[in-house]
């Protein structure tokens, strides 16, 4: 789902050794200086004067070090007197650190790093402000009952099947998500803090991201965010505000139920859970107020407009949204979520999501994840596609061979409206670079209750197959 980046210790140190070759490289250009007879007296820092004696200090500096002592041209800078260098410009978020912006490796650049001026300075980074981004290529040779393929539904594109062959989400290279975001984290660490959050995602799964709780037409819901199978959505604009140990949300947000995301980076694979896909809250509209109790406890505390609204409510949606995160141990964590009350587009009801996380050694860590949904929606999954009643079970197994390769494993089972529906999904994370990670996976499907005529949801032909996908994201 990027943060700004750190000054390394190799930059202090190269800093450091660069600084020493580059008072001796300012020594031996005084003397050359003082040969030419350019007098600072008779110098100024836009003169040719000044561009002569620049270009010997420049020469001299980089037969030392490679050390370009700065600009004579003021640019924002402020400049000695008389004709001598400028000083290397320092990061204004640390006055004592040399900044090395402007030579920031790929793999370290962030669009924030795009507001970086000349001398290092970046306004929006020093006062806490987040900008970036994600970009995600995928492929998959089938749906797979879940974001590929609109779950159940992907034998249907708006009912124009001639098209279907052209416009579906599998057996062909897609961008699924094209993502940015925009705002600040709201700190009350000294007082009110304020901030916000302004997301938006562009692809296939665009529209998993859409606000389809609410009536048609509105927010970004079929309301002209559609172009094919590509969709725009905005799951995120909120503002935020902390005092001390406690922060509010007021506004849409994603959802804390349950162990995967909608951004796909937040996630170790390209499909998702039938549990996530088909019973689980995407997005919320209202407040969430999260309160630090200690270092090991957090309790969530809030109320929405139902599941999977955008600024709107459809029927009566009015419902609680809590839980919490409790660091058991330094190796384990245990989170607890749901929502309650009357839902909006899925009835009356409740889900309770709980996730219990381990690291049993430094490489192998697991997460084991149980979901109860009951609503009195009255569906039934095998012939709607919408579940009314269901129980989610999943496990992980990750293994980190080292820091570019991650092996994983995921187990399902999910019960939906009586029927049973099983998954296997094992993959490989790969990060040539720390800003991009390549992941391939193989998915099992397997449901001997699936209904197996074609022309209906819960078909046997999706939930007795296996998929093969495989895609790349970089993050910025």
């Amino acid at each position: 789902m990027t943060a700004s980046r750190g000054i390394r210790f190799t930059d202090y140190l190269g800093a450091g050794v660069s600084l020493v070759f580059g008072a001796a490289g300012l020594m031996f250009s005084t003397a050359v200086y003082a040969a030419d007879n350019c007098t600072p007296a008779a110098c100024t820092p836009t003169g040719p004067d000044c561009q002569q004696c620049q270009k010997v200090f420049e020469d001299a500096a980089a037969k030392l070090k490679n050390l370009d002592p700065g600009s004579c041209t003021p640019n924002g800078c402020a400049v000695p007197a008389g004709c001598g260098p400028v000083a290397p410009a320092c990061d204004p978020c640390n006055p004592d650190a040399v900044f090395s912006g402007g030579n920031t490796s790929f793999e370290d650049w962030t669009l924030l790093d795009s507001f970086t001026d000349a001398c290092g300075n970046n306004t929006l980074k020093c006062n806490g402000y987040q900008l970036g981004g994600w970009t995600q290529i995928g492929y998959q040779n089938r749906p797979d009952g879940a974001f590929t393929g609109n779950g159940v539904f992907n034998n249907v594109y708006f009912g124009d099947a001639a098209n279907l062959p052209n416009a579906r989400e599998w057996h062909n290279v897609h961008l699924n998500q094209q993502g940015l975001y925009f705002g600040k984290v709201a700190d009350g660490s000294n007082g009110l803090g304020l901030g916000f959050r302004i997301e938006s995602i562009f692809g296939v799964d665009g529209n998993e991201a859409q606000s389809f709780g609410n009536p048609a037409g509105q927010y970004d819901f079929l309301a002209g965010f559609d172009h094919g199978i590509y969709e725009w959505s905005l799951p995120q604009v909120y503002g935020e505000l902390a005092y001390e140990n406690v922060s509010v949300k007021v506004g849409h947000f994603y959802t804390p139920v349950g162990y995967e995301v909608i951004p796909s980076g937040g996630n170790f694979f390209l499909s998702r859970q039938l549990t996530f896909y088909n019973s689980e809250p995407f997005t919320h509209t209202g407040a969430l107020a999260t309160i630090k109790v200690n270092d090991k406890l957090q309790l969530l505390t809030g109320w929405t407009l139902g599941m999977d609204t955008g600024f709107d409510q459809l029927a009566d949606g009015n419902s609680y949204l809590g839980g919490f995160i409790f660091q058991m141990t330094e190796s384990t964590n245990l989170t607890y979520m749901m929502t309650a009350g009357d839902l909006g587009w899925r009835g009356n009801g409740a889900i309770n999501s709980v996730i219990l996380s381990h690291n049993w050694t430094d490489k192998i860590s697991s997460v084991h994840q149980f979901d109860i949904l009951g609503s009195d929606l009255g569906t039934d999954f095998a012939t709607t596609g919408i579940a009314g009643d269901s129980i989610g079970q999943i496990n992980y197994l990750f293994y980190q061979v080292n820091d570019k390769v991650k092996l994983g494993a995921r187990q399902e089972w999910y019960k939906a409206d009586g029927v049973s529906y099983n998954t296997f999904t094992y993959g490989v994370n790969i990060k040539p670079l720390k800003n991009i990670v390549v992941r391939p996976e193989v998915r099992h499907m397997y449901s001997p209750g699936a209904n197996n005529t074609v022309a209906t949801p819960g078909r046997g032909d999706l939930f007795n197959a296996t998929v093969v996908g495989v895609d790349a994201i970089w993050t910025y």
